[in-house]
């Protein structure tokens, strides 16, 4: 798909359209479509009542349009309500407008089996009682406005959309009694009103090759038989899909073939799929993004070019209303050339200007699936991206569902440049804002879509890795249902993952792979049966000999055992690094912490006294009876991120004989001071985000070393306090551990 111009381009070209303005003898501001196709046909427009009293509607309508409907004033029903009953206010209001206006008017419309009084065949007339009806309501019609109308839509509609069906006609109740009889019917009892006026079939899709035809030879053969059919009003609804200029030239040719008088009678075009008399979803307003206000001109300039082709027999064009506010496809099509505060839209210049169109046609969005029972699933229309996300020339349209999805989910999505976009199905939801994307800025906040989706991009793109998030809809705090969740902030979260540039050492690949168990044992200090998860390498139990060291591996605040192996991918990690031959296999144990006991402010009480009796007198001697573990001090090694760090760098030093490898990521430094006895530990790791505090890491990394500890620094580069920092350090460290 082409790029649209910029909106600086933009600006530049209305620039150059106001200074030919401002040279012209005839300001191009004070002219309107009708002038503009005054070589061509006329530009007509269906109105409501608030477009005919309101003084600046009405003068739009004056400035735009040579010609009028009443949108729904002069149906059937609304001025016949009860046999022999007739109600003129509103059809009068907009009679007299017209002629003190010296605006032709179009008849709309006298048959329809849509909105007309069930009192013509709810009793199930027999035909003669039927016609008498039929005669009494259009004479009287026709009669009343003879001196304004110029042309009528006779019968509306009476074609079938069923493309298999063998009866090209609508089984309505108007067919039910006579057949197409009543087609025929109509068309006489108009013209012994009123033999002046022009007279028009009118229907929808009908630039449908099977549609088309069936209405090319409906008016064939009433014309053959002397039926007055002058016209046919090709309505004109349609989309930004379709259809094609060759669809609706072939459809005119067609019809050019029977009539001498072609309309095009309700003219909008949407921009979703839907067509013709389709109408599914709500009414209310949505951001358009540029991309697709482009598309919605290029396809008004389509089908006006085709129109202009064929002047000859097209006489009239008329817009089914006079903004998207007043439109029965609602704001969120967007389908007209004025928007709901009645300012002319891209599509207006494209269609005054005659611009041809500078994009291609869209492709159609997927269809949705089908149910077992073969019906749709949704009624909404198919979600679109082009028609949600505004378009930002930024940003790269590479998106893809990110790994941490729901199965068969498509959102959210990542591009190549880390930003995120989200999409859930909250139709009655007022406010859904995500807490990734601004950080303290708020937010990402999502705006509801044509098909009463909310969706959203992240203001810029994300950091590196892994991401817990939540959406706060209307105030209320729920996970996002596309994205899988993940135990952080004391709660499952929502997570996501931005690929890293060094993601391969955490990559599930084609390598033998350890085991990831869950462990049940009693605690007698808290009373309570505790869970652990234990990492043993691919080779673990082969040899009931073989004896293995353990890293006891602790989380964060608001995390839990779950953390390292499903956030962490501690687990994939070690099998990487074993099959490259990087480390020699050793067994890592993930327990809680206990940590989510401390709450905000209280942390300078906070000791791990509790946590250090579960850790050290309950769980280490759980694994080493029932796991093969080398049970010592110097195959023994504990380490946590954030504070899990914190936990470990106290319990380490109260209890020297437990652990000889101490690691801290994120979680503070050691000071030489804190070592009582330099034997005491074989390696100390200390690590950090790049965004963190690197300095405080190098400068106690130093210290430690000219203390004559083995001490080790990292500092993973363009992180913070995040899940990519620790992986990275998880690696680092698991290289230096348990070396001979």
């Amino acid at each position: 798909m082409k790029r649209l111009k910029t909106r600086f381009d933009e600006r530049l070209r209305v620039m150059a359209l106001a200074l030919l303005v401002s040279c012209s003898s005839t300001p191009l501001w004070a002219q309107g479509l009708k002038d503009a196709y005054k070589d061509y046909f006329m530009i007509g427009v269906a109105v409501n009542q608030r477009n005919v009293t309101n003084a600046s509607q009405s003068a739009l309508v004056k400035q735009e349009f040579n010609s009028m409907t009443a949108e729904n004033d002069m149906k059937p029903e609304p001025t016949e309500p009860r046999e022999g009953e007739f109600n003129w206010e509103s059809a009068d209001r907009i009679a007299n407008f017209a002629r003190q206006n010296g605006i032709k008017l179009r008849g709309h419309c006298l048959m329809w089996h849509s909105q007309i009084g069930k009192w013509m065949y709810e009793d199930n007339p027999t035909k003669e009682v039927f016609f008498k009806r039929m005669r009494n309501h259009i004479h009287t019609i026709v009669n009343r406005y003879k001196d304004v109308i110029y042309c009528w839509d006779v019968v509306n509609e009476a074609i079938t959309d069923d493309r298999n069906a063998s009866d090209p006609y609508r089984q309505s109740p108007l067919y039910k009694i006579a057949g197409d009889e009543f087609i025929a019917k109509a068309f006489e009892y108009a013209r012994e009103a009123d033999p002046k006026a022009l007279l028009f079939y009118n229907d929808y899709n009908e630039c449908d090759p099977v549609k088309s035809k069936r209405i090319f030879e409906m008016v064939k053969k009433m014309k053959a038989a002397g039926v007055p059919i002058d016209g046919i009003g090709m309505q004109g609804h349609y989309n930004i899909y379709g259809p094609t200029e060759k669809e609706v030239d072939d459809a005119i040719k067609l019809y050019k073939q029977v009539v001498n008088h072609i309309h095009v009678t309700e003219l909008d075009i949407r921009i979703n799929e839907e067509m013709g008399g389709q109408l599914r979803f709500s009414r209310e307003g949505q951001t358009v993004s540029d991309s697709i206000k482009q598309h919605l001109a290029d396809q008004y300039a389509r089908v006006f070019r085709v129109f202009r082709n064929h002047k000859d027999v097209v006489k009239c064009v008329t817009f089914w209303n006079l903004s998207d506010r007043d439109s029965w496809l609602g704001a969120r099509n967007y389908p007209l050339p004025f928007d709901t505060e009645y300012k002319p839209k891209l599509a207006y210049e494209y269609i005054k200007d005659m611009t041809a169109p500078k994009w291609d046609m869209p492709k159609k969005p997927a269809r949705p699936k089908r149910n077992n029972r073969g019906g749709a699933q949704a009624e909404r229309p198919p979600f679109n991206p082009d028609l949600a996300f505004p378009e930002n020339p930024n940003i790269k349209e590479d998106f893809k569902p990110s790994v941490k999805n729901q199965p068969g989910q498509q959102y959210p999505q990542v591009n190549s440049q880390g930003y995120v976009r989200f999409r859930v199905e909250l139709p009655e939801a007022k406010s859904v804002v995500v807490s990734l994307g601004l950080g303290g800025r708020g937010g990402t906040k999502l705006h509801k879509t044509y098909d009463g989706s909310w969706v959203g991009t992240t203001e810029g793109p994300m950091d590196e890795g892994f991401h817990y998030y939540h959406l706060t809809v209307d105030g209320g705090v729920v996970n996002d249902p596309g994205a899988m969740n993940y135990f952080g902030s004391t709660r499952w979260e929502s997570g996501i993952e931005i690929p890293a540039h060094d993601q391969d050492f955490y990559a599930v690949k084609n390598v033998p792979h350890g085991n990831v168990q869950q462990v049940l044992f009693w605690s007698e200090s808290t009373k309570t049966t505790r869970r652990a998860f234990v990492y043993t390498p691919p080779k673990y139990g082969k040899n009931k000999k073989q004896k293995y060291p353990v890293l006891y591996l602790q989380h964060g605040w608001g995390e839990d055992e779950t953390a390292w192996s499903n956030q962490g991918h501690a687990n994939l990690i070690m099998d990487n690094l074993i099959a490259e031959g990087k480390i020699e296999p050793f067994i890592i144990v993930m327990t809680y912490g206990m940590t989510n006991e401390v709450r905000f402010g209280g942390l300078r009480q906070f000791t791990a006294e509790a946590f250090e009796k579960v850790l050290v007198d309950e769980l280490v001697p759980y694994i080493d009876a029932n796991f093969q573990t080398r049970a010592d001090k110097d195959h023994r090694a504990m380490a946590g991120l954030s504070m899990g760090g914190f936990e470990t760098k106290l319990i380490t030093l109260r209890r020297p004989e437990v652990f000889g490898y101490y690691g801290l990521m994120s979680g503070g430094q050691y000071a030489p001071t804190d070592i009582k006895d330099k034997k005491q530990v074989k390696l100390i790791f200390q690590s950090c985000g790049s965004k963190e505090n690197p300095d405080g890491i190098k400068k106690s990394t130093e210290a430690l070393k000219a203390a004559g500890h083995n001490a080790v620094g990292y500092v993973s580069e363009g992180t913070a306090h995040e899940f990519l920092t620790w992986r990275r350090s998880l690696k680092e460290l698991a290289q230096l551990l348990f070396k001979k």
